[in-house]
C-alpha cells in the first residue's frame, strides 16, 4: 500500500489535513477533516422551483410552446400574453418570475463566501474541473475563489 503524503494548510477554520491522491485519482485532492466542504456541496445543489417561479427552458420552438403552454396550465400567465427571455440561458418567463428564479441563485452564491471556506472549496474545485490533467492549471477553480471572496483573497490561499 503507497504511504499518504499529508499536508497540512491553514484555513479559516483552523487547520485542513489532505494529500494528493495519485493512485486512484491522478493527483486529485483527498481533504481528511473537511469543515465547511458539505455545506458548499448544498449550497452549490439547492435550485429554485421553475414551476414555483413560473419559468421554464426552451432551444426549440416545440420546447417553447410545450413551456408557454405549462405556464397557462400552472396559471402564471394567460393564453396570449407576451413572456420574456432570458438571452443568456434559454430561459423564459414572467419579469418577475425569472427575477426570482435568478434571484435564489444570486442569494445561493453570497451565502457560499459567509458560509465556506476558500482552500477547501479551492481544493474540491480543482478536482471538479480536473485540474490535475488541465492544460490552463488550476485556473477554473482560482477563478472561482475570485469570484466568491475577491482576488486578495484568493492570493492567500494554496494552489496545486
Amino acid at each position: 500500500m503507497e504511504e499518504k503524503d499529508i499536508k497540512t494548510v491553514k484555513t479559516t477554520r483552523g487547520e485542513l489535513r489532505y494529500y494528493r491522491d495519485w493512485g486512484n485519482y491522478d493527483g486529485g485532492v483527498v481533504m481528511l477533516n473537511a469543515q465547511t466542504i458539505d455545506r458548499y456541496k448544498a449550497i452549490k445543489n439547492e435550485h429554485p422551483d421553475a414551476d414555483k417561479c413560473g419559468v421554464f427552458f426552451a432551444f426549440s420552438r416545440e420546447r417553447f410552446a410545450e413551456g408557454y403552454k405549462h405556464l397557462v396550465e400552472l396559471g402564471h400567465i394567460k393564453d396570449g400574453d407576451k413572456i420574456c427571455q432570458d438571452k443568456d440561458t434559454g430561459a423564459f418567463g414572467t419579469k418577475d418570475g425569472l427575477a426570482a428564479f435568478f434571484k435564489f441563485y444570486d442569494d445561493s452564491r453570497a451565502a457560499i463566501p459567509k458560509e465556506c471556506d476558500p482552500q477547501e472549496v479551492y481544493f474540491y474545485e480543482y478536482n471538479n474541473h480536473e485540474c490535475m490533467i488541465a492544460w490552463d492549471g488550476d485556473k477554473e477553480a482560482y477563478d472561482l475563489i475570485v469570484g466568491y471572496w475577491g482576488e486578495e483573497v484568493a492570493k492567500t490561499i494554496e494552489r496545486l
